[in-house]
């Protein structure tokens, strides 16, 4: 799907904003008025960098460290993923049967489906992170932090399970599912149809949910943030199969993955945040810092 104005105008914001996080030297301001580096916002960026791929390593072996909680979960999730398969060109028939009846989802669908695209959910995480820059607001600024790296994580993971799963889209053959697993690599570059074969699992779910997550988990004191979020999360998941781009499967995994994502991040990025006292010539206060484990 090609980026709208909108889309793409978020997209160069978000490019901007990242600028800003590994380029940014913390500067203070000394009696008269001379800059002076802060070491401690150059290996706050250097931590982050180093959690990122940390949190990669523990996203792709997540599946070989469960306990019996999560190996429960998990099971139940792997066992709701193939009954969906099984139906999924059944429950096609019945969205696009609703579809047909209702002319509002046609007006609907592709505003809130765009909520999922990859660039307009790095421009709204860019929007957190300038924002929190701008007003010293540390929260807002974690907050972008965070939906940055859930999105890195979740686009790498994305295009990884793509090419390997290779499975046809709604719209290829009128609801015909049909996998084709790694072979559809050839297909694609060969046949330049490369989103023909995309369609398990949802990206735009993906980057939804978690988007989503880093959010709700973060102002979870406004019980209206996290029922906003989720509320559009599921809209855009649902908006895929209107769109016949993807199947109800690939949507539930999009969403479960991107939750787990986000989740993730926020745990791990909080663990490694700590408030320390510090002194300073103006006093006593707290400094933020930041925890390499």
């Amino acid at each position: 799907m090609k980026l709208n104005k909108t889309a793409a105008a978020l997209l160069i914001l978000c490019v901007f904003s990242s600028q800003l996080l590994f380029g940014q030297v913390a500067e203070s301001m000394d009696a008269e008025n001379t800059p002076a580096k802060d070491p401690a916002a150059d290996k706050e960026t250097s931590a982050y960098v180093s959690g990122f791929f940390k949190d990669e390593a523990e996203m792709w072996t997540a599946p070989f460290h469960l306990d019996w909680k999560n190996l429960l979960i998990f099971s139940t999730i792997v066992i709701g993923t193939g009954i969906l398969v099984a139906n999924d060109e059944g429950i096609y028939e019945n969205f696009k049967l609703y579809q047909s009846q209702n002319p509002w989802v046609d007006k609907v669908s592709p505003k809130v489906t765009v909520l999922g695209d990859w660039g307009v959910d790095c421009g709204i995480a860019g929007l957190f992170f300038l924002g929190g820059v701008l007003i010293k607001d540390q929260k807002a600024r974690d907050t972008g932090l965070m939906a940055w790296e859930t999105l890195l994580h979740a686009g790498l993971l994305v295009q990884v399970v793509k090419h390997l799963a290779g499975r046809q889209r709604p719209w290829v053959e009128n609801g015909i599912d049909y996998w084709y697993g790694p072979a559809a690599i050839f297909k694609r570059y060969n046949q330049g149809s490369f989103s023909r074969y995309d369609s398990f699992f949802s990206g735009h779910t993906v980057s939804a949910w978690g988007l989503a997550t880093v959010i709700a988990e973060n102002y979870k004191n406004h019980l209206w943030v996290p029922i906003t979020c989720y509320g559009l999360a599921t809209l855009v998941g649902l908006s895929r199969l209107t769109e016949d781009d993807h199947w109800l499967s690939d949507v539930f995994v999009g969403a479960v993955l991107g939750y787990a994502i986000g989740k993730m991040v926020v745990r791990n990025q909080n663990k490694r945040l700590q408030m320390s006292p510090a002194l300073s010539p103006g006093g006593v206060g707290l400094a933020l810092s930041y925890k390499i484990n």
